[in-house]
């Protein structure tokens, strides 16, 4: 797989991750193969993206999204063209904080060792979204996240959207590792669509 087709599938999993915690925030459900492909890839101890996301099934939702964005196609692409951004932003400062590196690290490696519950079950979901508050929700500015308020004030979406965002900056990490830099949203744009289209093939 060539360094390009490598950083499309990292970029459409920040698109992914943005569009899981849209789909929350406004219904408070989200696609549930491209949710598990995306809290999972917070836990891999590989830094392949390839190994990480294995089939273009985990990434249907971030695939679709990008395309829609590329094809400015925005409706309803809005708030995660925001929240994407945002996480780009968000990772740039992360990067400077070697203590909250560190404290994610460590705690990531805990949730790791744990083998009795998913890391998709209630509990390891509460505590991701721990780990994001206690870190990253301690950097300016924070994510804003819009939507309907009964599901954004109920406490298991609400730490649901959390551990999705921390799956973004994972996201966005992995997208840098690969030599994504914002610039190529501009003008890689039609290489990047070439190659979304091909999987669909």
């Amino acid at each position: 797989m060539n360094k390009s087709a490598k950083q499309t599938i990292a970029l459409a999993s920040i698109f992914q991750s943005s569009a899981l915690v849209h789909q929350l925030a406004v219904s408070g459900k989200c696609d549930s193969h491209s949710n598990k492909a995306s809290l999972n890839s917070i836990v891999s101890n590989s830094d392949s993206i390839d190994e990480i996301f294995t089939s273009p099934e985990d990434l249907k939702i971030g695939f679709d999204s990008l395309k829609l964005i590329l094809e400015k196609k925005t409706i309803d692409m809005h708030n995660v063209m925001i929240y994407t951004t945002a996480l780009i932003n968000l990772e740039k400062k992360l990067m400077k904080k070697p203590k909250l590196l560190t404290q994610i690290s460590e705690e990531i490696n805990l949730i790791n060792k744990q083998e009795f519950f998913d890391i998709y079950h209630s509990n390891s979901i509460a505590r991701l979204a721990e780990l994001y508050k206690n870190t990253l929700g301690s950097l300016n500015p924070t994510i804003m996240v819009r939507g309907e308020q009964i599901y954004l004030s109920n406490q298991h979406t609400a730490n649901h959207i959390r551990a999705l965002l921390l799956a973004g900056i994972r996201a966005v990490s992995l997208w840098k590792n690969q030599g994504g830099k914002t610039w190529h949203l501009l003008l890689g744009k039609k290489k990047t669509l070439e190659y979304i289209k091909s999987l669909a093939n």
